[in-house]
């Protein structure tokens, strides 16, 4: 399900409440994804409730997306806000966390966006990703945003999908929050 936010001119001069303001219902944002830059490779992605039962998101993506169960998740969190790092540090942390992930049958999840350490492991991954032909070497990453600070979310709405589960490739999965 997913949180349809009703017209705020209802609502003037109350207080925002989500159990007032939100209305349930199924989601109508969902399919495959492509990445620029990432050629032929397409991901997942869906839009669920912010309190949707993590159960449910965790067999979504094994059962439905067919990602294989991961033996490690690797949280990776940190500011949006760019920054540069120094040349030989980054690519100690971009070898170390490609590895880490590829030996150990690791999911990735980060915040989602293209911005500060987020954007470091995309590139990581993207990089690792380029330079490999090896389909089971790839690398499961999920990013978690929140609806509103998707780029382009219009797009994402009622798209025509493909229902073909896509193994071994990383997905989206983006949360509707107050």
């Amino acid at each position: 399900c997913q949180g349809t936010h009703l017209p705020s001119s209802l609502f003037l001069g109350k207080e925002w409440d989500p159990k007032r303001h939100i209305q349930e219902m199924p989601t109508d944002a969902f399919g495959d994804i492509s990445f620029a830059g990432l050629g032929p490779k397409v991901g997942k992605y869906v839009r669920i409730s912010a309190d949707t039962p993590p159960c449910v998101i965790y067999q979504l993506m094994t059962q439905h997306w067919g990602l294989d169960v991961p033996n490690l998740l690797i949280s990776v969190t940190g500011g949006a806000k760019n920054f540069n790092m120094m040349p030989r540090l980054k690519n100690i942390f971009r070898r170390g966390l490609v590895k880490v992930a590829q030996t150990t049958g690791a999911w990735i999840i980060t915040g989602g966006s293209h911005a500060g350490v987020m954007k470091q492991v995309g590139e990581a991954v993207r990089d690792f990703s380029m330079s490999s032909s090896c389909k089971e070497s790839e690398i499961v990453t999920i990013g978690i945003a929140t609806w509103g600070t998707v780029y382009n979310r219009g797009s994402l709405i009622c798209p025509m999908v493909s229902v073909q589960p896509l193994r071994g490739v990383g997905g989206c999965v983006f949360v509707d929050m107050p």
